[in-house]
């Protein structure tokens, strides 16, 4: 059985923590943080404005931890390592140097480079870190050096706190988000699969602050000597699936929270369910951190308020910010008019299907290879006007995108679109006859994909007894070019005006989670339509998406125009 520790000797205090006791701590501590931190929840999300003073606290509570307890190791992490070593070298010797001048923690005395030192500190192109005398350290990482740290388990000990501040670079590009986001993950549960240290829930009276609460006069810091992964956001895109995991799930930037920074500079919310281990988000704006800063940074503050209101807000307020948003096709239109709805309010019990006027099916098909393409297929229902035929809303309902690394060959993944059209069309109907969808199947794929329609008519039939004389009358091709083709120029606009008529609608169901080491993480909050188009920039001259190679994942995208292209001609009055 587990032994529960309830007393302070159980939890391996130091003899020596340079002076750096809890009261110390708690003078030192952001007052209007202390509740929020006084959670029992493994994860932390911080978010908002400049001079929130994220990388400092981060430093404080790692340093704390590891002076005082002999089993507590700290990773410091950020995207790019050389980025990593350069701000937290910098604010780590900071907080040192604070705690030394005000408070008399001995820390920085014992720092150096030689055998006797108790403290060693490295601070090279390979290691960024400051390692004790039984072995537990502060250790820098980055995610392009992960060969340094990945899976190497801590001398003494366990790894108690991961932080990652700027989760989100703002200056390098993440080359490949689904590994970032896997290595995130892996992380999380690096930290958190070691028995080697000891934790206590249970309030205990050393780790108890003495400074009433701002908000909760009858209260006080209560910290706990438990795990802690921290990340630090940038509020520049709201995209970036860590960030909707955390920050959109449990704390959205709604009018409620707005009123509260206003108030406060501060609101968090704590979900303690969170995978199980409970998150705490927790919003900023500069004011937050106004005793630490230079009078004159909330003096400018008001100069740039009345100049860029919106610039203002992002910077000093913490509102989201989609960093130069004129450089994106879609982005702005979506924010403001994409709709969503529930697939169930079209189900109807008697016939246990979905009913919309009409259905269609488009494909993008690709090989991959080094190119990065996906599959994706996507069935789309449609809301006539009964009179005019116009079309009244476009409706995302269902997404299959494989991607270039799920299958090796061709017939495999052919297959998997094939068994993805044969199990959603049988949950649709159509027509005021309500007329049996996969009898009536609509598809269109890419004119240079015509052997793969070919092998699609030939597997519904063989292995989904589908009819092949409908097949082939109903299976087409998609054209782009010529003088039947639709044109990327009507193309890019359609998509503009369907949003800015409020005629495009995606299925709530269509959220993307991924399992990641045992993790589930919601990867694409609406799909992978709305990704793409949310993430499409614009070309740089020609003013509508850019189509070049590499420059914008559009595999969803032309899926949903193959399909909506049926009604090219019935789409605007």
């Amino acid at each position: 059985m587990e032994h529960k520790i309830t007393n302070w000797k159980d939890l391996k205090p130091t003899e020596n923590n340079f002076n750096f006791t809890f009261d110390v701590l708690d003078a030192v501590w952001n007052d209007l943080l202390k509740e929020p931190f006084s959670a029992k929840s493994l994860f932390y999300a911080m978010s908002g404005a400049k001079g929130f003073g994220k990388t400092f606290l981060i430093c404080l509570l790692a340093l704390y931890l590891v002076c005082n307890f002999k089993d507590y190791n700290a990773q410091l992490a950020k995207y790019i390592y050389a980025s990593a070593k350069e701000s937290y070298y910098k604010t780590m010797k900071k907080v040192m140097n604070l705690l030394k001048e005000e408070y008399e923690v001995t820390v920085i005395d014992f720092i150096g480079q030689n055998k006797v030192a108790l403290i060693k500190e490295f601070n090279s192109e390979s290691k960024c870190a400051w390692v004790f005398e039984n072995g537990r350290e502060i250790n820098v990482i980055g995610f392009d050096n992960t060969s340094k740290w990945e899976g190497v388990p801590a001398a003494t000990g366990e790894i108690g706190m991961f932080a990652i501040d700027e989760v989100i670079p703002l200056n390098e590009e993440i080359i490949d988000e689904a590994d970032y986001v896997y290595k995130l993950v892996n992380l999380m549960t690096q930290v958190v699969r070691g028995q080697n240290l000891t934790t206590c829930l249970e309030p205990l009276p050393e780790l108890k602050g003495i400074k009433p609460l701002p908000f909760n006069k009858n209260k006080t810091w209560q910290m706990y000597k438990k795990h802690y992964i921290l990340f630090g956001f940038n509020n520049h895109d709201t995209s970036h699936p860590i960030y909707q995991m955390f920050m959109d799930e449990i704390a959205p930037l709604t009018d409620e929270v707005k009123e509260e920074l206003d108030k406060n500079a501060v609101s968090y919310r704590e979900d303690p369910t969170f995978l199980n281990m409970g998150a705490t988000v927790i919003r900023g704006t500069t004011a937050i951190n106004k005793a630490n800063l230079n009078p004159k940074v909330l003096e400018l503050g008001e100069g740039i308020k009345e100049r860029w209101p919106e610039t203002y807000n992002t910077l000093f307020k913490g509102d989201e910010n989609q960093m130069q948003i004129d450089k994106y096709a879609y982005r702005k239109d979506l924010l403001e008019n994409a709709q969503f709805f529930n697939k169930e309010d079209f189900y109807w019990d008697e016939t246990k299907k979905f009913w919309f006027d009409q259905i269609r099916i488009g494909s993008d098909y690709a090989d991959g290879g080094e190119s990065g393409d996906d599959a994706v297929t996507m069935l789309i229902g449609f809301e006539l006007d009964a009179i005019t035929g116009i079309v009244k809303g476009v409706y995302i309902l269902n997404e299959l995108s494989i991607s270039t690394k799920k299958f090796k060959n061709m017939e495999d993944k052919v297959e998997s679109i094939a068994n993805f059209i044969n199990d959603k069309t049988r949950s649709y109907e159509f027509g005021s006859a309500r007329a049996k969808f996969e009898d009536h199947i609509r598809f269109k794929i890419g004119a240079d994909s015509r052997t793969v329609k070919d092998f699609l008519i030939g597997i519904l039939e063989r292995n989904h007894q589908m009819n092949r004389e409908m097949l082939e009358r109903n299976f087409t091709c998609f054209i782009s070019s010529g003088s039947k083709g639709w044109k990327i120029e009507s193309r890019h606009y359609m998509w503009k005006r369907l949003l800015n008529e409020k005629k495009l609608f995606f299925a709530n169901e269509l959220k993307v989670i991924k399992k990641i080491q045992g993790v589930d993480v919601l990867v694409k909050k609406h799909g992978y339509l709305y990704d793409e188009l949310f993430r499409c920039t614009l070309h740089p001259d020609k003013k509508i998406r850019d189509e070049r190679p590499k420059r914008n994942k559009l595999d969803a995208i032309n899926a949903a125009e193959h399909a909506i292209s049926y009604f090219r001609y019935n789409l605007f009055v």
